[in-house]
């Protein structure tokens, strides 16, 4: 006879972490492998994140690319706009976007967040560059090289490293009835997928207004989030549907924040749950983060693997996602 689960009446603490080091270990047990597997599984089809130990990313990495991040906004702000999104090429969607251009939800006020975005390297040249997420990336003239472009790229390797990794474990997650290969998801992040990274900032607010956030509640749009915070801050949570409360995810120490998005709910029917989420203003305190998204390849076609034969083309859900929360930047992407 079957059981009935119990919801919680109350929400948790914490997100759920998971040391994946045991996956990528190859002298590790089977038994040791599958343990890292269901606890994917189960953060992310009950919270939809997780923090992520045992990645295998260095220090030094990690506090590099946040000095990325800082650097670019103590630029003056006529050297920001210098690699504005405005000038990227095409609907290629690159370079720094000011405060307020974002809205997650009617009622609320622009986003006060402010970023500079980075995607896989195009150049003008190729037959591609210039369509949705595709095209050369914009650099500050004010930067040298060795101190930001080529830490950031080598960072952004590091990442899709990693997301493939994580989209491995995922599919050894997924149903058994389903009868997929352990390899199913593999080509998600294949052939120079779009994988747009974010250096944030979230500067203090002297007015807070309770309509306004850093960044409004929202889901992600692509398949994967890795995000990295940095220390000592807070501003991040995540929703809990059982209970209707927020959870906080502050910063913990050697790991990373990962989230599943639209799209790999989508693609798994609803396996992986694309949790609601967003970051408070603060009134004192400066707030910088760096999140990497795997959104795939965009011309994908992904039909859902619960064998439904719903199919979604993976550029096209993100750029008008896009549209829909950038009424007046998202223009451009039309």
């Amino acid at each position: 006879m079957g059981s009935i689960e119990k919801i919680p009446e109350t929400a948790p603490d914490a997100i759920p972490t998971v040391d994946i080091s045991a996956f990528t270990d190859p002298n590790a047990s089977v038994q040791a492998k599958q343990a890292v597997v269901d606890a994917v599984r189960h953060a992310c089809t009950t919270y939809g994140f997780f923090y992520l130990a045992g990645h295998g990313v260095s220090v030094e990495k990690r506090e590099g690319i946040l000095d990325c991040a800082k650097r670019f906004f103590d630029l003056p702000m006529e050297e920001r706009m210098d690699v504005w999104i405005g000038k990227s090429m095409g609907k290629s969607f690159r370079g720094y976007e000011p405060p307020g251009i974002q809205t997650h939800q009617k009622g609320l006020l622009p986003d006060i967040k402010e970023c500079f975005i980075i995607g896989h390297e195009v150049p003008a040249d190729h037959p591609d560059a210039g369509t949705f997420s595709t095209g050369p990336n914009l650099w500050p003239k004010a930067l040298k090289d060795e101190e930001f472009r080529a830490p950031i790229m080598d960072y952004q390797a590091a990442m899709l490293d990693l997301s493939k990794t994580l989209l491995k474990i995922l599919a050894r997650g997924l149903p058994k009835a389903w009868g997929h290969a352990p390899d199913v998801m593999d080509q998600f992040a294949e052939n120079d997928p779009s994988m747009p990274m974010r250096l944030l900032h979230y500067a203090p607010q002297e007015v807070l207004d309770e309509r306004q956030f850093g960044v409004g509640d929202h889901t992600d749009f692509g398949g994967i989030a890795i995000l990295l915070q940095e220390l000592n801050t807070k501003g991040l949570e995540v929703w809990y549907p059982p209970t209707g409360t927020w959870i906080a995810v502050p910063p913990k120490e050697d790991t990373y924040v990962i989230n599943m998005g639209d799209m790999m709910q989508k693609w798994t029917a609803g396996y992986y749950r694309s949790a609601r989420h967003r970051v408070i203003t603060s009134g004192t305190s400066h707030r910088y983060s760096v999140p990497w998204f795997l959104n795939g390849q965009l011309k994908l076609r992904c039909r859902a693997l619960d064998g439904s034969g719903v199919e979604t083309v993976v550029g096209e859900h993100i750029r008008q996602r896009l549209i829909a929360t950038m009424p007046e930047a998202g223009k451009a992407l039309q």
